[in-house]
């Protein structure tokens, strides 16, 4: 069979243990956001609003910024919105499209649970690095992500 159609045993066990890491890795993420009532879905846009000027952004923006598209994002915004997280509002320069913001109550769920979301990515991930491992691992992350984006 031709090489280039299987992997080599070596590469089956790295690829296998990648899809591993990454199914557990995310799971006991996911673990620790929900002790403080969030999905990592939750995490990622209040983590975004927070970050952005005013805790506010376009939804189309929102949606790039995270990877998903706009149906997601509007689906996953209306839950937020009914959960007091997250409000929307029409964009002001054209009255066209959404603008997602975030409430007073979800900066302060924010604020709770960023520090424990940092606990948990050291204790799940980076504690489990050794200095020197960390600029490789960074560099090869890097690499697969640009090819990634490039398709």
């Amino acid at each position: 069979m031709d090489p280039q159609v299987t992997l080599g045993e070596r590469e089956r066990r790295t690829w296998a243990a990648f899809v591993t890491m990454r199914r557990d890795l995310e799971g006991a993420l996911a673990r620790d956001l929900a002790r403080d009532g969030l999905s990592v879905s939750d995490f990622e846009v209040l983590a975004r609003l927070d970050q952005a000027p005013g805790g506010e952004m376009r939804a189309r923006d929102l949606a790039a910024a995270i990877g998903w598209d706009k149906a997601r994002l509007s689906k996953h915004v209306t839950r937020m919105v009914a959960r007091g997280l997250v409000e929307r509002r029409e964009a002001a320069e054209d009255g066209r499209g959404q603008v997602v913001v975030l409430t007073t109550g979800a900066r302060q769920v924010t604020a709770a649970a960023v520090p424990n979301h940092v606990a948990a990515v050291r204790r799940h991930f980076f504690d489990l690095i050794e200095p020197d491992e960390l600029d490789v691992l960074d560099r090869v992350l890097t690499r697969i992500n640009a090819r990634a984006v490039e398709g």
